[in-house]
């Protein structure tokens, strides 16, 4: 999974804060950059997320709304995994990136944690 260049995240976060899918016009409306880049350049530029897939593209009217595929969350957690992918030891980079946390990030990864053991569990009781 290749990271975003910088208009491709800057688009691919305006469909994210948009909640919903966008005309390439409104995409550029909600760029807030200086200087503002052309209309073909992010027309072009979308039309690649689409190719990409991480853009779904329906007709509306004359022009195309695009909106997100995946979240944010699953676009962060499968970075996250490419960079686990070429640690030599895993839970050391966990560790270290744990320690760089907020402590109330700490503690909700923690609650998280929890809970996806207690439902581990729970599913392995029905298998049996």
């Amino acid at each position: 999974m290749p990271q975003f260049g910088e208009l491709e995240a800057a688009i691919m976060d305006a469909v994210w804060a948009a909640g919903k899918p966008l005309r390439v016009r409104e995409v550029l409306e909600r760029l807030n950059r200086d200087p503002e880049p052309a209309y073909n350049t992010v027309h072009t530029v979308t039309e690649v997320l689409y190719r990409k897939g991480w853009l779904s593209k329906e007709k509306d009217g004359r022009a195309f709304r695009y909106g997100a595929t995946a979240s944010r969350e699953a676009y962060v957690a499968g970075l996250m995994g490419e960079v686990l992918a070429v640690a030599d030891d895993r839970a050391a980079a966990v560790v270290n990136l744990v320690e760089t946390m907020e402590p109330d990030e700490a503690a909700e990864l923690r609650r998280l944690l929890a809970a996806a053991r207690g439902s581990g569990a729970r599913s392995e009781e029905r298998e049996r």
